[in-house]
């Protein structure tokens, strides 16, 4: 059985870019396109080690900091007999190693080495779980989720699973596990102790400048993030992709980004009308806001809050 501790979330500034893109704002296309194919692989990852047999207890995603220094950690599974570090690369394309440097066969450009990452990360895990008073052995494993991702000149003692092995990888994995104790609340602590020591908010987000007057106004689409869509009775209906949604859902993801990128802007049902771009009703908005947000303050200064 897989315990699924801390699950795993889209990276909050990749939200953020999301939504900057919808609206025309001017992103970073390639660190975009990074974390965007970084999530997808860790997901692809995730969906993977759902299906195994065996007791496990998963948490994903860490931001944790020892001695000074910080470190992330994509999973971390608890087995009965030791810990599992999983680095998740959704790499595409025909790489080489080059002693010890990680290579393009296509630009010849040098990239960074996952290796020395992931290997700083168990060294600092390590430390970590001591000073926690846990002496659990780590075994680390750099998985490459993509089926389309090639590295030559790899030695097979390096530990490294590429999408074509994980089958015989998850034997492994059940075997390992088959023949330990089982899980006990000693496990369970430390899962939970993680979970207490991890970093909401990362150092790492590079979010570009921007102001509400650059950005474009109206409700972005679900289905393809255009915002060519037109009000039909209780529906939003995109001219695009023709993706359907009630208005209702489609005004409350537009309030959550209002609130995600303007913080400081108040919570009005003209605001919200101006940045749907008037297509949907203020009598409509005032409803919804009635209906899922909290009143604050009196007259002018009125404004609404999160329940």
């Amino acid at each position: 059985m897989v315990l699924v501790l801390k699950e795993r979330k889209e990276p909050g500034e990749l939200k953020l870019l999301r939504m900057l893109k919808a609206r025309g704002g001017l992103v970073d296309e390639s660190r975009f396109w990074n974390l965007e194919k970084g999530y997808r692989g860790e997901v692809l990852f995730d969906k993977w080690f759902s299906d195994l047999d065996g007791e496990w207890i998963v948490v994903n995603d860490l931001l944790l900091e020892y001695a000074g220094s910080l470190f992330q950690i994509d999973s971390l599974v608890i087995g009965a007999d030791r810990v599992y570090l999983f680095e998740v690369k959704n790499f595409e394309g025909d790489f080489y190693l080059d002693e010890g440097r990680w290579m393009s066969s296509i630009s010849n450009n040098e990239i960074k080495n996952p290796l020395l990452q992931m290997q700083r990360c168990e060294t600092a895990l390590r430390q970590l779980l001591r000073s926690l008073g846990y002496q659990f052995s780590i075994e680390a494993s750099l998985i490459f989720i993509n089926p389309e991702f090639t590295l030559f000149n790899c030695s097979p003692r390096l530990p490294f699973v590429f999408c074509s092995q994980l089958n015989r990888f998850s034997k492994k994995l059940l075997k390992q596990s088959s023949s330990s104790a089982r899980l006990n609340t000693r496990h369970s602590r430390l899962a939970e102790k993680l979970c207490e020591l991890h970093m909401e908010k990362s150092p790492y987000e590079r979010l570009p400048e921007y102001k509400y007057e650059d950005l474009r106004k109206g409700i972005v689409c679900v289905g393809c993030g255009g915002m060519g869509v037109r009000h039909e009775r209780k529906m939003l209906i995109c001219n695009e992709c023709d993706f359907k949604e009630e208005y209702k859902a489609s005004v409350i993801r537009s309030i959550t980004e209002l609130i995600s990128l303007f913080p400081e802007r108040p919570l009005t049902s003209k605001n919200i009308f101006e940045w749907c771009n008037g297509l949907v009703t203020l009598r409509s908005i005032q409803r919804i806001l009635i209906k899922n947000f909290s009143l604050e303050g009196f007259g002018r200064s009125s404004h609404y809050i999160k329940l």
